[in-house]
């Protein structure tokens, strides 16, 4: 009698909230979860063997804190082969950064399961549910709890969404969400200036501290997580968010949401798309590279979009590791900064 493949899963994950619960979940189900190894050849020969391996599923988290440690979009849509060994490669975005519906439908139109922003218990119906299910593993919240609680040193890890997980009970993302349409967002002017769509930090962290019955300091706190992962920015980039009559503005666009990425980044470094050529600063040389405000002049003359949504898509794209500033000092800008498409090329699939 033939024996029933045994399910295995293998982790690329950062120490944390979510990389717990994951484990959780597997230990309920008696699915103990393996380290990916750091060795750059056999990490490389585990993807392209996941053709033949085909019970082995992998979670990546490919953050953008992560790129140049570890493995990217770019790669890995370059190791593992087209099919249905993608559908066992779950992508996640733990570490930093967060997540969009455009980022997911990208990912899944490229082969992948999914891209999800963090996995958490209180959330079961979410991504750590809808993973366990792709993989055809039924547990309970009440097994994973158990499971969780007996894993206490694993989970003293605290980064941006740990805290607004703890301090909300919800997800990045969604307290994104609920705040927008919680917070005054409108056109304002500063010194003859305007800002479109913007609020003011003491004013947003008013609306958070009583929404969630927090203190004040925890509110200002709230909102410099937001903006640690990009949901959450000052209209200039100049300050962190504060309580203070400054504008700020969100990181995530609805419009930019209904946008193909894909599409979007193989017409960007298209031969027609943003000027690339050889520039020079300061006496230094900076080969093969274009303009932040160009690149967010073409976004918008080519989509109709604002010059703010341009930025968003421009971010988007940096996330994934594609695009850097040329010293990797800046997060990509409307100015006149130095950017680059990473590894010189585009994706094979890019315009999925």
């Amino acid at each position: 009698m033939a024996s029933i493949p045994t399910t295995s899963v293998v982790l690329d994950l950062p120490q944390g909230a979510s990389r717990s619960a994951l484990r959780a979940g597997l230990m309920a189900s008696s699915i103990p979860p393996s380290d990916m190894p750091m060795d750059t050849p056999q990490r490389a020969a585990l993807l392209q063997g996941l053709v033949e391996q085909r019970t082995t599923f992998v979670f990546l988290d490919i953050s953008p804190l992560a790129h140049g440690e570890k493995l990217g979009l770019l790669d890995l849509d370059t190791l593992i082969p087209q099919g249905d060994c993608r559908q066992r490669v779950f992508l996640t975005r733990l570490e930093g950064g967060h997540v969009s519906l455009a980022d997911r439908h990208w990912v899944r139109s490229l082969g992948f399961a999914d891209l999800y922003p963090e996995f958490s218990i209180a959330d079961i119906a979410g991504p750590l549910g809808q993973a366990l299910k792709a993989m055809d593993v039924p547990v309970g919240q009440s097994e994973m709890a158990s499971n969780l609680s007996a894993m206490v040193g694993d989970t003293k890890v605290s980064n941006p969404r740990d805290r607004l997980r703890r301090l909300t009970g919800l997800s990045a993302e969604a307290l994104t969400q609920k705040l927008r349409g919680l917070v005054d967002v409108r056109d304002r002017m500063f010194r003859l200036k305007t800002y479109p769509q913007c609020f003011v930090g003491e004013e947003a962290a008013t609306t958070i501290a009583t929404t969630f019955r927090c203190t004040h300091t925890q509110a200002v706190a709230l909102g410099q997580d937001l903006g640690t992962l990009g949901l959450l920015e000052h209209v200039t980039d100049d300050h962190a968010f504060e309580s203070a009559h400054l504008y700020f503005r969100w990181g995530i666009s609805d419009v930019v949401d209904r946008l193909s990425l894909g599409q979007v980044y193989a017409g960007l470094a298209a031969k027609e798309g943003v000027p690339v050529e050889d520039r020079s600063y300061l006496g230094r040389s900076y080969p093969r590279c274009w303009i932040g405000s160009e690149a967010v002049d073409w976004l918008c003359k080519r989509y109709k979009l604002s010059r703010h949504d341009s930025v968003i898509v421009l971010r988007r794209l940096a996330q994934f590791g594609l695009v850097e500033h040329v010293l990797q000092e800046h997060a990509v800008k409307d100015r006149d900064h130095f950017y680059r498409f990473a590894h010189g090329s585009g994706l094979e699939n890019a315009a999925s």
